[in-house]
């Protein structure tokens, strides 16, 4: 038997101590030194891998779950289950790789927040930046803040946003990751972009424009510029906007639907109506139907009074975008302007082909009563939220106050606990023979003794919650003496100790102890001290 045991044993280790073979190691080490550059094509090497699960050591196994799941996210791949990355956070745990391990976490944070589990994407993120603090990865660092400065963002929490968005810059600055810091940039100027301070949100994104030409990075350099012209055109500089969105162009790719409807949007407000039809006619062309484009054609036929096109082009985009619109009303006012202007266009359009007077004046009621109902749908939700607002500041205020009658509670717990250990630790010094004069110390332990029996018996009925008062109910035959004595049973004073806390010998003690029993009707085989701690 012996044998079959040790056979068995070796043959464990050595499955344990498999080895990759080299074409898989290989394939596993050009993945992950091109991840960074080229993640599509580290995504095809990680592929080529066969049977990674039972071909792959341990280790490589790991790195291998990693590596597939950080060229899954890179290559906008949504993963859903965790086992994989969960594999590489096992492993790393417990070698103690930091810099293996914060990057695990991180990817499993993604893999949360895929899932839509917030509280899971939060705990992995913050066990993340723990490990990457103790790796001193400043690279990993920057990312885990700017994982959590787009939560604050999600979250329209644009101060905590910013905040961590320069956190990342800085830790990105001190990992020279030169791109990743100027997408911190980028994001620092998005958080005041989206707080309306366009000026320093400007300033962010030049800081921004200066980096990426030094690394002459062109897409980065195409987001940037049009990230300016929107912040210019926010200012009424509309001049500056569509200098920002050329450059952008001559940046980007040759099909860039969104950057050829906002140009059009500058040309509109410059009155170039001829420019702007020719870039919404190539989104027309190319494909790219959005409520946006429509929008804009329906601006530029109302400019030039063909109400008819206009009505049409409304109607186009009111079955594209309809749903949208009216769920933005509900939270914008830029919203409610835009339905109003709508209706208010669709109406005028209407009274061209209506001849009766009195269905345009039913229209123009129609429309001040459906924005009445706006109006008081709105009223009445920021009521509600106030009164939401003001229940849970109430409930917060009831939790402030039972956590501080708790820490009262817990105070006069500990100062009772003191007490009886006092008494303890008296009645130990009583036992101890020393040199004063015994004739002495009685008469003044006479005197006092009926006030120390009385505190020992208060002390324990605040640490026991009124016990004496429960024995006297119970056993109303109980002396005084008997009460004390099972008050000091139960909070754990010896036989030697409460022999001298009653001035009487041990021998004595323990005879009343015998009595004390048949009072209680305590069953032979049963503790005393048991008996009162379950009493």
């Amino acid at each position: 038997m012996r044998y079959i045991v040790c056979i068995l044993s070796l043959l464990f280790v050595l499955s344990s101590c498999r080895h990759s073979s080299q074409q898989n190691a290989v394939l596993l080490s050009k993945a992950d030194k091109i991840m960074e550059q080229s993640p599509d094509s580290a995504l095809l090497w990680l592929k080529k891998i066969q049977q990674p699960k039972e071909l792959l050591s341990s280790k490589d196994f790991a790195l291998y779950s990693l590596l597939l799941s950080q060229a899954y996210d890179k290559n906008d791949i949504e993963i859903r289950s965790d086992s994989l990355i969960q594999r590489a956070v096992d492993y790393f745990s417990n070698k103690k790789d930091y810099t293996r391990l914060g990057y695990a976490f991180f990817y499993l944070s993604r893999s949360e927040r895929n899932k839509g589990n917030a509280q899971g994407q939060a705990e992995a993120l913050l066990k993340a930046l723990s490990v990457a603090i103790q790796s001193n990865n400043f690279e990993l660092i920057g990312l885990i803040y700017s994982e959590k400065a787009s939560i604050y963002e999600e979250q329209n929490q644009l101060d905590s946003m910013i905040s961590y968005s320069q956190l990342s810059y800085n830790a990105l600055k001190k990992g020279k990751n030169i791109r990743n810091q100027n997408i911190a940039l980028m994001k620092i100027g998005y958080g005041y972009y989206l707080s309306y301070n366009f000026k320093k949100a400007l300033s962010y994104y030049k800081n921004a424009e200066n980096t990426a030409k030094s690394i002459h990075d062109s897409p980065l350099l195409s987001s940037i510029y049009s990230i300016i012209s929107l912040s210019h055109y926010y200012q009424n500089d509309y001049r500056e906007a569509l200098l920002y969105a050329r450059k952008s162009l001559n940046y980007s790719d040759v099909y860039d639907f969104g950057k050829w409807t906002s140009i059009s949007a500058i040309y509109i407000k410059l009155g170039e109506i001829d420019s702007a039809k020719l870039y919404l006619n190539k989104c027309l062309q190319g494909g790219n139907k959005t409520p946006d484009c429509y929008l804009l054609l329906q601006e530029i036929a109302e400019k030039e009074k063909n109400y008819s096109q206009a009505i049409a082009y409304s109607k186009q985009y009111a079955t594209q975008k309809d749903s949208l619109f009216k769920q933005s009303l509900a939270t914008s006012f830029a919203g409610m302007e835009k339905k109003y202007n709508y209706e208010r266009i669709a109406a005028e359009n209407k009274s061209l082909i209506i001849v009766n007077q009195r269905n345009k004046i039913a229209v123009l009621f129609l429309l001040l009563g459906f924005s009445c109902i706006i109006v008081i749908v709105l009223l009445w939700r920021y009521r509600h939220k106030q009164i939401q607002l003001k229940q849970h500041q109430e409930l917060v205020e009831k939790e402030k106050e039972n956590n501080l009658l708790l820490q009262q509670q817990i105070n006069m717990q500990n100062a009772l606990i003191k007490n009886v250990e006092h008494h303890k630790r008296t009645a130990i010094k009583r036992l101890v023979p020393n040199s004063v004069d015994f004739s002495t110390a009685s008469e003044d332990t006479a005197s006092d003794s009926l006030v120390l029996y009385d505190e020992l018996i208060s002390s324990i009925d605040g640490l026991y919650n009124g016990f004496s008062q429960r024995l006297k109910s119970n056993f109303p035959q109980l002396t005084t003496t008997d009460i004390l004595i099972c008050c000091l049973l139960r909070a754990g004073f010896e036989s030697g100790m409460i022999a001298s806390v009653l001035d009487t010998q041990t021998d004595s003690f323990n005879v009343r102890r015998t009595r004390l029993r048949k009072k209680l009707k305590i069953r032979h085989g049963i503790n005393f001290s048991d008996f009162l701690a379950e009493f």
